[in-house]
């Protein structure tokens, strides 16, 4: 190989790393957002949004770096945006126009105005989240007045069929001559024949069928079948 052409290729080689680090360093480009508070024309109205730069609402976002320009109108309210690994806020009673160099991961995050939490608030999420389970479906059992047990749904429908899962079961005892007893399969839970009172239940019905009854009186009984 002649010395000319070892030297042009060195010099294409060493392009090439310059090329490659300018492109690394374009790959950590910054994205931006915009954060309002209160409007231009109307500073202290009860406003407060994140946008993209489409002017889009956003509700999820890819992990990475984000340039937020904070637009804060208001002397009443200000941005206050928290979630993993960010906490910014602008104040409460001046106005402000700043930038906020942010790194989104994976979460939830949330904004609202200091001053007025629960009308003043919004949020989104970033990457992958895990949802947090369900609440317990909510039932009502019920013994007494006179010879009457149930179970019904919160509406008031009695219970016939539900679906495998955890519920929140309000047990009314209203009498003193029967009891509530509810068997299901690794359920067994009952309140005391002499006495009243009103408790809550977490159980969780599995397939199969759910008995409940009287232990005082044995004719006084229900049941329901749960689906798997």
């Amino acid at each position: 190989m002649s010395h000319v052409r070892f030297f042009l290729l060195a010099c294409l080689a060493a392009m090439g790393l310059v090329v490659s680090g300018a492109a690394g360093a374009r790959g950590a480009v910054t994205q931006p957002l915009v954060a309002t508070v209160g409007t231009p024309t109307s500073a202290d109205a009860f406003v407060i949004a994140l946008t993209d730069s489409t002017g889009a609402k956003v509700t999820h976002l890819d992990p990475g770096a984000y340039t937020i320009s904070v637009h804060d109108y208001a002397t009443l309210h200000n941005f206050h945006l928290t979630g993993p690994g960010v906490d910014k806020s602008t104040d409460v009673e001046t106005t402000a126009n700043t930038t906020w160099d942010v790194t989104v991961t994976d979460g939830t995050y949330r904004f609202l105005c200091d001053a007025h939490p629960t009308s003043m608030r919004g949020s989104f999420t970033a990457g992958t989240v895990t949802s947090p389970p369900p609440p317990p479906k909510k039932l009502v059992a019920q013994v007494g007045p006179r010879r009457t047990i149930s179970v019904r749904t919160t509406s008031g429908a009695r219970v016939k069929r539900l679906t495998a899962g955890v519920y929140k079961l309000t047990v009314k005892d209203l009498t003193k001559v029967d009891n509530f007893h509810l068997i299901a399969a690794g359920v067994n839970r009952k309140t005391g024949v002499k006495s009243r009172g009103t408790r809550t239940w977490t159980v969780t019905f599995r397939a199969g069928v759910v008995k409940y009854r009287s232990d005082a009186h044995k004719g006084l009984r229900g049941s329901f079948t749960v689906a798997g």
